[in-house]
């Protein structure tokens, strides 16, 4: 048995394992990575800035705007949106949202929500 062993061990090649270089491998990942990300982030502020609307793109002039809010409860609120030069008051809740009042919108055309509390942009609204 002997000569036999020694005629297989003699016949087969010795098993050799893979050569693995984890320096130069993570590199050229990191690489890629890089690479991938400036892609993702290229494309992305080319998309915003050519104004193609889409998920946190805001819209154009014509595209409502929400002015102000107040909470009423845990899903339901009151919300005035300014909409193609109308204000809108509107009262939003699970069912459903419900057109409460509508009016001009301001001549200044500022819809910043520093512009007056919640309370007098209501009032106002409903007075006119």
């Amino acid at each position: 048995m002997d000569n036999a062993t020694a005629a297989v061990n003699a016949t087969a090649a010795p098993m050799q394992l893979p050569v693995v270089d984890t320096g130069s491998t993570i590199l050229t990942t990191l690489g890629y990575l890089c690479l991938l990300l400036a892609v993702i982030f290229l494309a992305y502020y080319l998309l915003k800035r050519l104004g193609v609307s889409g998920m946190g793109v805001q819209g154009g002039a014509g595209a409502p705007r929400l002015i102000s809010r107040l909470t009423l409860g845990q899903r339901h609120s009151v919300v005035v949106v300014r909409h193609r030069g109308r204000d809108l008051l509107l009262g939003v809740s699970e069912q459903g949202i419900t057109k409460l009042a509508e009016d001009e919108a301001d001549e200044d055309g500022d819809a910043s929500p520093e512009s007056g509390s919640f309370a007098s942009q209501l009032k106002r609204n409903l007075k006119k």
